[in-house]
């Protein structure tokens, strides 16, 4: 996935400059976006945790959303109406 990034990022042209390479930049994107804060990603790829940040925001569109499901429904209730029938859990 992360090569798959890298690549559209390149053709697309997001980042003008390339005083950072393209492969950091979606790296540091990458771990953001995987859970860290931008500042531990700051410590890992060198950089400012304000210009992860920016990476960030220019690169989001490109990562997958995350599903949008829930693997457990609680109800608290003993009688729940489905298509206007009563059923009693």
């Amino acid at each position: 996935m992360l090569d798959r990034v890298i690549e559209q990022a390149r053709e697309v042209e997001i980042f003008s400059r390339e005083d950072t390479p393209t492969d950091q930049r979606v790296e540091g994107a990458f771990l953001y976006h995987a859970g860290l804060s931008y500042r531990r990603v700051e410590r890992v790829v060198g950089r400012s945790h304000e210009a992860v940040r920016q990476w960030y925001h220019r690169l989001a569109h490109l990562f997958e959303p995350e599903p949008d499901y829930h693997a457990t429904v609680a109800v608290d209730e003993t009688k729940v109406s489905v298509a206007d029938d009563e059923v009693y859990v």
